[in-house]
């Protein structure tokens, strides 16, 4: 079967792209130990990156369950050591900014919500599930827009442009280490339940041979001091296999949501 590309686009910020590279040729050198074939030199970084076939790529739940139902296999989910994850699950932090008096999410009703996508579990599903309480009569937000990505919508709040926002906990705390000024001027206002992080992931035609040499590839690269220090630059600890439905709490929680904000 032949791949088109490797990808990791879900936490590639421009300031940890050596170490994103560093991390793929780890990866890559690990795969290749294992005998498997075709591995790309390098990450593809581009639009329309999932419209490729995948050697190798990082996807949130949510399109992995919806827009991408079918498509991928999950080799495995990815374990970061942050404040905002246990074992493989993670959780968002809902955003405001630092001057907001609000003590509650209640306390946000008729404010300006900014999303970075409605394809995103950390910024838009898991929000709906939230308000979802507050919402039998009325509307809960007074305006919702769109940024494109999480990184964006802590400008806006930063900017007063909107007042609340979900963002990723692996991404706030990669923008707390490596870019601190992306968060100055916002403050956590709560913290979401979790979900199952981003998996890592095949395309679905891969053999279950091939799924187990990536598997026992990627323990192996965590074996590896080296590569160890790479990955702990980007908060990654190791990789956990999870239940084949592991990720079908994502639709659930979408299911007893409101239908959008």
């Amino acid at each position: 079967m032949a791949f088109h590309c490797a990808t990791l686009p879900l936490y590639d910020l421009a300031e940890t792209r050596i170490q994103t590279d560093a991390l793929w040729t780890g990866l890559a050198t690990s795969f290749r130990k294992k005998g498997i074939k075709n591995v790309p030199d390098t990450l593809f970084r581009g639009e329309k990156t999932y419209q490729k076939k995948l050697f190798f790529g990082q996807i949130c739940g949510y399109p992995l369950t919806h827009e991408y139902a079918g498509r991928f296999k999950v080799i495995a989910t990815p374990l970061y050591r942050t404040p905002y994850f246990t074992g493989p699950e993670y959780l968002s932090v809902i955003t405001v900014h630092q001057q907001c008096k609000w003590q509650k999410l209640e306390d946000a009703r008729g404010s300006r919500v900014v999303i970075n996508s409605r394809s995103s579990h950390s910024g838009y599903n898991i929000l709906r599930l939230m308000v979802t309480p507050f919402t039998k009569e009325t509307t809960f937000f007074s305006k919702v827009s769109v940024s494109g990505a999480h990184r964006q919508s802590l400008s806006r709040i930063r900017q007063k442009q909107a007042d609340l926002a979900s963002i990723d906990g692996l991404t706030w705390s990669m923008l707390e280490m490596y870019a601190p000024e992306a968060l100055k001027g916002c403050r956590i206002l709560t913290l979401t339940p979790p979900a199952p992080a981003p998996a890592f992931v095949t395309e679905k035609e891969t053999s279950q041979e091939m799924l187990e040499l990536f598997r026992n590839a990627l323990k192996n690269a965590f074996d590896e001091p080296k590569f160890n220090l790479v990955a702990k630059n980007l908060f990654l600890e190791n990789t956990q296999i999870l239940p084949e439905n592991a990720y079908d709490c994502i639709t659930e929680m979408e299911r007893i949501s409101i239908e959008d904000l």
